[in-house]
């Protein structure tokens, strides 16, 4: 069963089209890569799915509700509130604050709070309390815990991209979109993030739709490769049909003399 369902979307900034046509199904429990050379529109993609953009046309259903190209459109900032988090390409990690902290920010869509018992602190701390719970539970599994009560600043730049994964858990996502979390790691910390992100979607039964540069990890962990090039998609199936695929060669590689 597709828990999304992306279906002939185009997106155009004046006269240069960035997506045309665009269509492709996750199923529920699976891994999907987004891949494709640098402009070939993945980025643009994942910013319509989480309501950054407006698609030109086309619709998005998600888990049986229209985010887009039905009577009314979802509300960007209702996006998490639905299940879809996502995480960015550049780190955005408040670094005074310590690492529990940043995650459990990632819970503030679930806050029963609001400002005036927020400020009487009626519930505020049993709530406080559950949270920072939750938070350290979910650093424990990421093997994160012993720096929990650390700043964000000085941190090794693969635990930080743990951490930004750690916070969007905190969300209780069902579609979780991981925005180039292999930028900027080494080859060992990229081995230890493809055990990562397979630990998370099995742990907590999550849908990931992942876009990356980085082939080996895309090739390894996803059961679903769609390619994109020049906004159009190019190629979808088993990572091993893409792989062979002579249009994806083509888009990496160019077309032989």
């Amino acid at each position: 069963m597709a828990l999304l369902e992306v279906s002939d979307i185009s997106v155009r900034f004046g006269g240069i089209v960035a997506l045309s046509d665009v269509s492709f199904e996750i199923e529920e429990g699976s891994i999907c890569g987004l891949i494709g050379p640098n402009g070939a529109g993945k980025t643009t993609m994942f910013n319509v799915i989480s309501r950054i953009y407006d698609p030109t046309d086309g619709s998005i259903t998600f888990d049986g509700t229209t985010l887009v190209g039905g009577d009314s459109d979802v509300a960007p900032h209702r996006i998490s509130q639905i299940g879809i988090f996502r995480t960015f390409q550049n780190l955005a990690l408040w670094d005074r604050m310590s690492v529990i902290e940043n995650v459990m920010a990632g819970a503030h869509t679930r806050s029963k709070q609001n400002f005036a018992t927020a400020m009487l602190s009626l519930g505020r701390r049993k709530e406080e309390q559950q949270l920072r719970q939750e938070a350290y539970e979910i650093l424990h599994n990421l093997e994160l815990e012993q720096v929990a009560f650390q700043q964000c600043a000085g941190l090794p730049y693969g635990t930080l991209k743990r951490i930004e994964l750690a916070r969007a858990m905190m969300g209780h996502p069902k579609l979780l979109m991981l925005d180039e979390p292999a930028t900027g790691l080494t080859h060992s910390e990229v081995g230890e993030l493809s055990d990562v992100i397979q630990k998370v979607r099995s742990d907590y039964n999550l849908t990931i739709l992942l876009v990356e540069h980085h082939m080996g990890l895309v090739m390894s962990i996803s059961e679903k490769v769609v390619v994109l090039d020049f906004g159009k998609k190019i190629a979808q199936g088993l990572p091993a049909e893409v792989q062979d695929n002579p249009a994806v060669i083509e888009a990496y590689l160019g077309a032989p003399a």
